[in-house]
């Protein structure tokens, strides 16, 4: 009974401030440990649109290495023909004339030499020399050297001088 007696001699003012000070205690522990998960969901969400990104990364990586994979195989096993060439030529560049066609060969980075075709094409427009060079692109060809000059007796076409190379 020493306990009621100690209990009951305390003032019901000491027993709120008591209990206030109780609800003051939990609530800002409440508030902090709530605050600290905020700040952890925040994280979380930061690494999950990093991890995102990264993989849409990695994808977009893998497609273009498959696809680089692809046009060298192509470029192996098809290679490049005066034919194929001259086809493009003759589709795209119907105002200007073909003044030469020749294969020769480009020195790659390693030393490796690739396959090139050179050609000149005079009195051609504008237009169809950007449509060559579109068809060219399209076909897996690439521009190495391009030269376009305007004739003194036509300025209203170009002299083009281009080698090309397939992959």
């Amino acid at each position: 009974m020493k306990v009621r007696e100690l209990l009951s001699s305390i003032p019901e003012r000491a027993w709120m401030l008591i209990f206030v000070g109780i609800f003051l205690l939990s609530g800002l522990g409440t508030y902090f440990t709530w605050t600290d998960a905020r700040l952890v969901g925040q994280k979380i969400v930061a690494k999950q649109k990093e991890a995102a990104t990264i993989i849409q990364l990695r994808d977009a990586y893998q497609s273009k290495r498959r696809d680089a994979e692809k046009s060298l195989q192509k470029g192996d096993s098809k290679g490049m023909s005066l034919a194929s060439v001259e086809g493009i030529v003759s589709k795209t560049l119907a105002g200007g004339r073909l003044t030469m066609l020749r294969p020769t060969t480009t020195k790659e980075e390693k030393g490796k030499q690739q396959t090139a075709v050179e050609l000149r094409v005079t009195n051609a427009p504008l237009g169809e020399v950007v449509s060559f060079l579109k068809a060219a692109e399209a076909a897996g060809m690439r521009v190495k050297k391009l030269q376009l000059t305007l004739p003194q007796a036509n300025p209203s076409a170009i002299d083009m001088h281009v080698i090309v190379t397939y992959g």
